[in-house]
């Protein structure tokens, strides 16, 4: 496995989520990821209240800059925009998928997000990343959890893991699993 030296880590945050630092998980996982000496990114980003597509893959590519040594964490709609990175093929170390869905599930916020005007390309996804993690609660009040579980199927393969969990809700607080899988599949 390549060293974690040049790794970095970037965070892509939920829908209404800014200022970022003080949302969900996010400052808490960033600092985690720092302990272990890898870079972690952790920066608001433009439009927080619709996170469209047209605005945040470019902040992506163009600001915050993403390559083989990227491991991308994304939050429902942070997921969203991850899933659509993957498809792109730059390819990524890693993407970790929390909370994420494949429709806008009749949402007319979703709908605007513009990440699911269009079908998803899975086979360009399972070759986005070398290994592709994704955390679903069941009990997620915001998207459930059939979501998820297609979105398993769809990417399942060697560089696949699902990880559904009890008591998660939409993972608002800090979970242990997440640096678990972290340090297994990248630090290790």
């Amino acid at each position: 496995r390549q060293s974690s030296r040049n790794m970095k880590v970037v965070i892509i945050p939920g829908m209404g989520c800014s200022p970022v630092a003080h949302s969900n998980w996010y400052s808490w996982f960033a600092k985690e990821i720092r302990k272990r000496s890898i870079d972690c990114v952790l920066k608001d980003f433009p439009d927080p209240n619709q996170c469209r597509e047209s605005k945040w893959v470019p902040f992506l590519l163009n600001e915050i800059g993403i390559d083989q040594d990227t491991v991308v964490v994304g939050h429902s709609s942070g997921a969203a925009c991850a899933m659509r990175l993957l498809e792109r093929n730059i390819p990524l170390k890693g993407v970790i998928l929390v909370a994420a869905a494949h429709t806008d599930m009749g949402d007319e916020g979703e709908r605007r997000s513009e990440y699911f005007n269009r079908e998803w390309n899975w086979e360009d996804m399972k070759s986005g990343a070398e290994q592709i993690i994704c955390f679903h609660g069941k009990d997620d009040p915001l998207i459930p959890v059939a979501e998820a579980r297609y979105i398993a199927e769809k990417l399942k393969g060697d560089n696949f893991a699902y990880h559904e969990m009890d008591g998660a809700s939409h993972f608002f607080q800090p979970w242990q699993e997440i640096l678990d899988v972290f340090d297994k599949k990248f630090t290790s």
